[in-house]
This record gives C-alpha cells, sequence and structure tokens, in this order.
C-alpha cells in the first residue's frame, strides 16, 4: 500500500522549482514594468493638477485684492456719493468686508488648495494599490 507511492527524483523537483521560480520571476518583471510606465504618467498628472491648482489660486488671490482695491476708487469715482453721508468707513474696513483680514483669506485659500491636493494625493495613492 505505501510502497505505491513513488517519490520524484530530485533532478525533476529542482527542474519544475526552476521553472516556478522562473514564472514567477517574468511575472514580476513584466508587472514593475507597467508599474514604472505607470508611475511616469501619473506622476506628470499629480504635476499638472497642482500647477493647476496653484494658479487658481493664485487668481482667486488677485481677484480678492482687486476686489478690496476697487470699492475705494469707486467711492472717488463718484465725489458726491458718500463722502457726506459719513457711511463710507476707513478703506481697510471696506477690505475686510466682515469676511476676515486679507491675511486670514490668503491663509484660507492655502488650506483649501492644501485640503485639495491632498485629497487628489490620496485618490492617487488608493489607484496604486
Amino acid at each position: 500500500m505505501m510502497a505505491d507511492f513513488v517519490v520524484p527524483r530530485h533532478s525533476a523537483v529542482m527542474e519544475r522549482l526552476r521553472r516556478r521560480i522562473e514564472l514567477f520571476r517574468r511575472h514580476h518583471t513584466g508587472c514593475e514594468n507597467r508599474y514604472d510606465s505607470t508611475a511616469m504618467e501619473r506622476l506628470e498628472m499629480e504635476r499638472q493638477q497642482t500647477f493647476a491648482l496653484h494658479q487658481r489660486c493664485l487668481q482667486t488671490k488677485a481677484k480678492r485684492s482687486n476686489k478690496h482695491r476697487q470699492p475705494p476708487a469707486a467711492a472717488s469715482a463718484d465725489p458726491a456719493g458718500q463722502r457726506g453721508t459719513g457711511g463710507g468707513g476707513t478703506s481697510a474696513e471696506l477690505a475686510d468686508g466682515g469676511s476676515g483680514t486679507p491675511g486670514e483669506q490668503s491663509r484660507n485659500s492655502t488650506l483649501i488648495a492644501v485640503g485639495l491636493w491632498e485629497m487628489s494625493h490620496d485618490a492617487s495613492v488608493e489607484l496604486m494599490t
């Protein structure tokens, strides 16, 4: 009963192991090549998204600074408008607008930009796994 069991020769076992290791090596090389090619594409996409986000942040900042400059200019363009009413306020009060100082607004824009970058980065990390 136990004599029916035949032990394969050592060379046959080693040959099967060599073939199996070679298959794993080929598979790994193929996967590594695919990963390397997509890693460069992914890096370039992240770079473009970061640049676009930075540009949007700068544009928003420029719009805000232009917005804060316009109310005093509009008041000076219409001399009879608000000078005599006493409701104009200082330029700092007009620039504040109740939504925080320009420094706070800049900080908020930066925090939003960092949050968006982190979300896009987390999404790209999920794609890798």
